[in-house]
């Protein structure tokens, strides 16, 4: 009963809270039995234009992974080499994707080594929903400099089970399996994907390995990918007590192929194996101005091997390991219309390299990479304050939060090398209102967010690249103004315009990025990473959507960025920030023919890409140094069946076949297709 109570009480502060406040953990739970189930508290229809969360009906009969996902967003653009399973990184604004936090389940997966996450590491099918924050903290922790990208895995309240199979261009096939029971006063979900790709598509060869004088578009040799991913979710609540437990394994293995010439004697590849254990436990609060207590720990194992061998005379090994640990704790409080809700989170991360040629490890002589010892321990303390007005439509917030860092590293076959050691803290604020209410709504954002130097860009590996424990944290102040306005159905209008649902949203931000970490090369071909540069951007994203009939629907949505580098080097000074493009546009629409058939076309253009901090860029062909930027223009295509608990999807990426460079600087893939059929509630 006490439980029931709790229960209530959270549901009813949810109903007050604004589109864009953040949800607490008890918001987000859900129950079984003897206590309601709770939603999460944004809502889908109307969130702020700085936070959204798509759920898993929008996404999990039609996407291939979650680059496809994240790439129809406004304001977030995908890097990508084209195939599966290829490097992929995120920028959200402009941002750089170290300057995105990654979290999933809660738990931020950032590397601290290189500073890099998997993108693609959660099949979709794994995926419950995802939260996306575009420039501020999601709930308490630290400021970034790029938003937040938080993947809430598969946590269904309900008995299902569920198939999933999917045959596509190049190869591609996919089998899910998923299966969720529900007891008194717990759900078990377990499931399983296998994802393998042959990535054969055609590519322009510069120098063709039968013919090294020619150029030739052929199928790329040694791309092929192959994944298994299984998890399993353990969720319990009493009373008012809440225990989650999750495991996730992953297991990878990808072919690299040899851009260049395509030789068949190429062999390399990178495989990775992945355990993940993570413990959520909430405690509901029935004593007065206390909310709830949540605790967390997750403890990360990940072996990685490269294997680069382009030739049958050549095998260069290298063997990293990683493992992170981190326990959070984080008390809420209420009293009257404030929220306080305080935050304590340390991690601890390992990480060791061991590389060998042909056998053989190679002394670290300080001109070849060595292999090292790296350890990072974090301490980070905040707090955040909220408040709701009762009378008014208003709500606003501060966040502080300080990072204390003690970093080390040790050359580990150099007998003469001492360990390395560097002590950082660093300090981030923000401070957001927003009022309104669920027609319209208004809100601003200010924050002070931080990007810390990776291990590996303070210590190098002391061969051919050098540490550099003197730099400083790239830091970024950012303000963002945004508005959105849903109108509902108006039945008596004799206006067509007028009495059909409309959304629009738009968002204006500035930022001031200082002290950006890039790599430096010398003559020597010696490389270090260094701060050498600011820079500004503005940006606007506009997007609008509804119904042109009660079965045909629109969306429009556009980002402009102007950005601006000011830097010590005169080749880099005045230039655009490279790698992101500065305009796009894109329009959707979607007819649903009847309650079975959906039919969905979406297209995008996107312009003023540069390739490189002088704004230089390199076509297929021809170096072209007129500072001249790349645009693309692509258009895909889906149709849906869904017959009670069967489904159909077939998509088609790309359906003109148009060609551009990827944000690789290389051909992208062509046109792809898939069929993935699925049987739910069987």
């Amino acid at each position: 009963m006490q439980g029931q109570v709790a229960a209530q009480n959270n549901e009813n502060r949810q109903l007050h809270k604004p589109a864009n406040a953040l949800p607490t953990a008890a918001e987000q739970a859900v129950s079984k039995q003897s206590i309601e189930v709770i939603e999460v508290v944004n809502s889908h229809d109307f969130a702020s234009s700085n936070y959204e969360i798509l759920r898993r009906e929008d996404f999990v009969d039609s996407a291939q992974n979650l680059s496809d996902i994240l790439g129809q967003v406004n304001g977030i653009q995908i890097r990508q080499i084209s195939g599966l399973g290829n490097p992929v990184s995120i920028s959200i604004r402009g941002s750089s994707a170290k300057q995105v936090q990654f979290y999933i389940d809660g738990q931020l997966v950032n590397d601290s080594q290189f500073g890099s996450f998997d993108l693609n590491q959660i099949p979709t099918e794994q995926i419950e929903s995802i939260e996306i924050s575009k420039n501020q903290a999601i709930g308490t922790g630290s400021t970034p400099i790029g938003g937040v990208i938080r993947i809430n895995t598969y946590n269904p309240s309900k008995s299902n089970y569920k198939i999933s199979a999917a045959l596509g261009s190049f190869g591609y096939q996919e089998l899910s399996l998923m299966k969720n029971t529900a007891f008194k006063h717990h759900s078990l979900a377990i499931g399983g994907t296998y994802l393998a790709s042959e990535n054969d598509y055609d590519y322009l060869v510069p120098q063709s390995f039968n013919d090294p004088n020619q150029s030739i578009t052929e199928p790329l040799i040694n791309n092929e990918f192959e994944k298994i991913s299984l998890f399993i979710n353990d969720s319990a609540q009493i009373d008012q007590h809440q225990l989650r437990l999750n495991i996730n394994y992953n297991k990878q293995d990808k072919a690299q192929p040899n851009y260049q010439n395509n030789t068949p004697k190429n062999s390399s590849n990178v495989a990775v194996d992945n355990l993940r254990f993570g413990m959520q436990y909430n405690w509901i609060s029935s004593i007065k101005y206390i909310d709830t207590l949540e605790l967390d720990f997750y403890n990360d194992n990940k072996n990685e091997r490269y294997i680069n061998s382009p030739n049958q005379f050549r095998e260069d090994i290298s063997d990293y390991k990683t493992n992170n640990q981190h326990l959070g704790v984080k008390p809420n409080f209420t009293f009257r219309n404030f929220t306080f809700s305080p935050s304590i989170n340390a991690t601890n991360q390992e990480f060791e390299s061991f590389s060998t040629k042909n056998g053989v490890s190679s002394d670290c002589n300080g001109i070849s990479t060595c292999d090292t010892e790296a350890k990072q321990d974090q301490l980070n303390v905040g707090a955040r304050l909220a408040w709701q007005g009762d009378s008014v439509p208003f709500y606003t917030y501060v966040l502080a939060n300080k990072l204390s860092e003690k970093n080390s590293h040790l050359a580990i076959n150099n007998p003469a090398a001492n360990t390395e050691y560097s002590n950082l803290t660093y300090n981030t604020q923000e401070f957001g209102l927003s009022w309104g209410d669920k027609k319209l709504n208004s809100a601003f954002n200010w924050s002070n967010g931080v990007r810390t130097p990776t291990l590996y860009e303070l210590f190098g590996d002391s061969g051919t690249f050098k540490g550099n424990d003197n730099l400083q944290p790239e830091e970024a102040e950012t303000y963002s103004l945004s508005l959105k306005y849903q109108n509902s159905v108006n039945k008596e209008s004799i206006t067509p315009f007028v009495s059909m649902p409309l959304n629009f949203s738009s968002s204006v931000y500035y930022q001031s990025l200082e002290n950006a970490i890039v790599a430096i090369f010398n003559s020597s071909g010696t490389g270090s990473y260094t701060n050498v540069s600011n820079a500004e951007l503005i940006g606007l994203e506009l997007q609008a959507g509804g119904n042109i009939t009660s079965k045909l629907t629109f969306s429009l949505l556009a980002q402009l960025i102007d950005s601006d580098t000011q830097s010590q080097y005169v080749a880099f000074n005045d230039k655009k920030l490279p790698g992101i493009y500065h305009q796009q546009y894109g329009a959707s629409l979607s007819y649903q023919l009847n309650k079975a058939w959906n039919i969905n076309i979406n297209s995008n253009i996107d312009k003023d890409l540069y390739f490189n901090r002088s704004n230089q860029f390199e076509t297929n062909n021809t170096q072209n140094k007129t500072g001249n930027p790349a645009n693309r223009s692509v258009t895909d295509l889906s149709v849906r069946w869904k017959v009670k608990k069967y489904t159909v999807h077939l998509s088609c990426l790309n359906l003109f076949d148009n060609q551009y460079q990827d944000l690789a600087n290389r051909p992208a893939q062509g046109r792809s297709i898939q069929l993935k059929f699925s049987i739910e509630d069987i």
